[in-house]
């Protein structure tokens, strides 16, 4: 089955998720904010067609709203990637405080 709704399924190589973005990039209380959101949608398809990002729904490991509604119309994400994310939010937030 293809995937029907509008989400990336891998972390793109600038997500602010993964490991290897740059240090201190969104500073501390920018990343609360977006790990604290409902949803994130990724910051490379603003202009052509807003996707969630994957990295985002790879943190949270299944309890964003997205990813909830995701389950709810039996629709499977196929995520990839997970290796390439922090293992927390709390490391992920500590990487981007200046």
């Amino acid at each position: 089955m293809s995937q029907r709704i509008p989400a990336l399924t891998t972390p793109c190589k600038d997500c602010p998720f993964r490991k290897d973005c740059t240090k201190g990039w969104l500073g501390e209380k920018r990343m609360t904010e977006i790990i604290e959101s409902e949803s994130f949608t990724c910051h490379k398809t603003t202009h052509s067609g807003r996707k969630q990002c994957a990295g985002f729904m790879l943190i949270k490991n299944g309890e964003s709203a997205f990813q909830q509604l995701a389950i709810a119309l039996r629709e499977p994400l196929e995520l990839k990637g997970r290796e390439l994310i922090f293992d927390t939010e709390q490391d992920c937030i500590n990487h981007h405080k200046h």
